[in-house]
């Protein structure tokens, strides 16, 4: 029987030291691929942190600090955001200008129920949370719709223009094409609310027929078995509104019984923003009350630090700033939405109250598209310009139109100097 080779039998120990000493090596090198942090401190479970701190669950952080679940933060902060408006396009998700990208895991609710990206339309009011990416981009974690007022219509006017839905008055935008309405018909309406009540919808949707309604609105009163949402009371048992105050944001639905709302189930919904800290950006019919505050009837709240601008709440108004400890926004920007006025005119101008007169501002609120009354599509300036009655006929002075000479030519024509030739008689022969 042949002995084993020297080098053989040590070769199974010196492997087993290789071993050890690779596992002792390589611990911090698997904690590093585990924890992301390449390049960086890498607070990560996955693969975030490459060349930053990459604070997320994902992908965020590459190139920055990315604080964020999604990818966002490619070769920026990636900070997070919040967008609030009507959609103005697809694409992407664009609201308030910014586009938002989507993927297959961005959330998407309607009415509080999951749905997908294709379910969404123009006009639908999002809430949008994600990250911004430049000025003008962004990506979507989640974005939720829902239909403020979902009822029979009751009334049709302005050729379609206007409707009463759960007696709320309700004016269709611009860019809405009316649908051909008529009293008894169900439709959903994507709206926000005005300072004045009435409502303003950037979608109308045709549905089914049901006995089934939802309004969701801010509480006028409460109280002696009844509820009042907007321009609608509800009887209410004390335990369904025991609590609640004017202002605070519900969501009433129930059916109706031979034409009148039965109320069934009524739930707080405020709008939560976000985080303090947040950016924020939203379009809302906000009005002043004083002191540079500002508030929408579905109760959002913000303040402006100049607070100089004063809103009617009746016209829609840009926000841009981040969202303070109290939940309220801190504005940075306060844009009302007004159309440009004609370069070829010179400002209107109005007495002051000394007497002077000084010339209006630009930033007043003017008429736009989507105005609360009349026609959509007419602008004016409010209290500048006044048309005049039906049947009025304007004072106009007629323009002095001088006829020019002309010089007509004499009918007689003078007759020539015509000299007789002078003959001379033969003579004789």
């Amino acid at each position: 029987m042949t002995a084993p080779d020297s080098h053989t039998a040590r070769a199974p120990r010196v492997v087993a030291l290789l071993i050890a000493a690779l596992l002792s090596l390589g611990l911090p090198v698997a904690r590093a691929q585990g924890a992301g942090g390449i390049g960086g401190t890498g607070i990560e479970q996955e693969a975030g942190g490459i060349g930053g701190t990459g604070i997320g669950e994902e992908t965020g952080g590459i190139g920055g600090t990315g604080i964020q679940r999604a990818p966002g933060g490619i070769g920026g902060t990636g900070a997070p955001i919040v967008g609030y408006g009507p959609i103005q396009r697809f694409g992407s998700v664009f609201v308030n200008g910014r586009e938002y990208r989507i993927d297959a895991d961005t959330l998407v609710t309607i009415d509080g129920h999951p749905a997908t990206v294709a379910s969404l339309r123009v006009g639908d009011i999002a809430l949008v949370r994600g990250v911004a990416i430049g000025a003008h981009g962004g990506f979507a974690r989640s974005i939720a719709t829902w239909q403020a007022i979902i009822g029979p219509v009751s009334h049709v006017a302005d050729g379609g223009h206007v409707i009463t839905v759960l007696r709320q008055t309700v004016t269709l935008g611009a860019s809405v094409r009316p649908p051909r309405l008529r009293p008894g018909q169900v439709v959903g309406l994507s709206a926000q609310r005005l300072a004045n009540g009435e409502w303003v919808a950037h979608r109308v949707t045709v549905l089914p027929p049901t006995h089934a309604f939802r309004l969701e609105a801010a509480v006028n009163t409460a109280g002696a078995g009844h509820v009042t949402i907007g321009r609608l009371t509800l009887r209410a048992d004390p335990a369904q509104i025991a609590g609640l105050h004017a202002g605070e944001r519900v969501v009433a639905s129930g059916i109706i019984v031979n034409g009148h709302p039965v109320l069934t189930t009524l739930e707080p919904r405020p709008i939560q923003l976000g985080a303090p800290g947040t950016r924020v950006e939203v379009r809302n019919y906000f009005r002043s009350t004083g002191n540079g505050r500002l508030l929408a009837a579905d109760g959002m709240e913000a303040t402006e630090r100049a607070g100089r601008q004063r809103l009617s709440g009746l016209y829609p108004v840009e926000v841009v700033g981040e969202i303070a400890e109290n939940g309220e926004i801190s504005a940075t920007e306060v844009t009302p939405e007004v159309p440009s006025l004609p370069q070829s005119e010179p400002p209107a101008t109005k007495a002051g109250p000394s007497g002077s007169t000084t010339k209006s501002s630009a930033a007043a609120e003017v008429r736009t598209n989507e105005g609360p009354a009349g026609n959509p599509g007419t602008a004016h300036a409010s209290g500048d310009v006044e048309p005049p009655e039906v049947g009025e006929t304007p004072d106009t002075e007629a323009a002095e139109v001088e006829a020019p000479e002309i010089e007509v030519p004499s009918p007689q024509t003078p007759e020539p100097d015509i000299d007789a030739p002078e003959i001379e008689p033969p003579a004789d022969q």
